[in-house]
């Protein structure tokens, strides 16, 4: 199977008067069609930055990128089609007060100019999935943080991309609404079949969810491992109990734990 997104020799550099910083150095990394993958690594290793040169908010100083076959221009913006392509969900939701919930979901629609029958049916599928759908007509201000939590990861996979970049979307919520979401977001990833590339500081959170992570070092910031998540049946919170989630969250702590002393000695 051919990657659907490759990352070749991928450097960022930033010019300052006094320095320049390398925040990214030869970072090499694969993804596949339908794969959930994420990215761990200690602060400042520049997970998001890998995925905001992704989504194009970010041009790298060096390497190259490839998604879908086509290999971006780093001096020149991708390709609208290419947007359509492309999720993007930030940390925080930041949903407009004045608009409703399902406003909010469709205000990607609006932009890109996909105000059809069919995309704002499955505006509405998608507020069902999330359980979400007597909402629909109120406003921010009237509903939890974990329904925004909700709304936001939606509004950024509306537009039906082929690829969702998930930069800590659950970070700043409680465990409970975040196993709650991560149980959601596995069942999203089912029923779409998009690429997933999940952004995220919690090990566990990586090992719930992925089928591979990446793990990350800072000072530069660069690719020390690819390991692979398997586990019999579907991923449930039952799987906190298998042994092998305990082993892998281990080996994942142990590596992150060891960079980060690393760089202090």
């Amino acid at each position: 199977m051919q990657p659907i997104i490759t990352l070749e020799h991928l450097g960022k550099q930033y010019i300052t008067k006094r320095q320049t910083i390398t925040a990214l150095d030869d970072v090499n990394m694969r993804f596949y069609p339908g794969e959930l993958v994420s990215i761990v690594g200690p602060s400042g290793c520049g997970k998001s930055t890998i995925i905001r040169m992704i989504d194009d908010i970010i041009k790298p100083s060096s390497g190259t990128i490839t998604v879908n076959g086509t290999v971006y221009d780093n001096q020149k913006p991708i390709s609208r089609d290419m947007i359509r392509r492309l999720g993007f969900i930030f940390q925080i939701p930041n949903l407009y007060p004045w608009l409703t919930v399902r406003q909010n979901v469709t205000l990607p629609l609006e932009i890109m100019e996909l105000n059809d029958s069919a995309h704002g049916e499955y505006a509405d599928q998608l507020l069902n999935m999330i359980h979400l759908s007597d909402y629909a007509n109120s406003y921010p201000r009237e509903i939890s943080g974990g329904m925004s939590q909700r709304i936001g990861v939606i509004r950024g996979m509306v537009h039906q991309p082929d690829i969702l970049m998930m930069d800590e979307p659950f970070g700043a919520l409680d465990d409970e609404t975040r196993e709650q979401l991560n149980l959601e977001l596995l069942n999203i990833w089912r029923e779409t079949g998009m690429t997933i590339i999940f952004i995220t500081h919690n090990v566990e959170e990586a090992v719930l969810l992925s089928q591979r992570v990446y793990v990350m070092a800072s000072h530069p910031g660069r690719v020390t491992a690819d390991i692979k998540i398997e586990f019999d049946g579907p991923r449930t919170l039952d799987l906190i109990n298998d042994p092998k989630f305990a082993a892998y969250c281990n080996q994942l702590e142990t590596m992150i734990g060891k960079i980060e002393l690393d760089q202090i000695v």
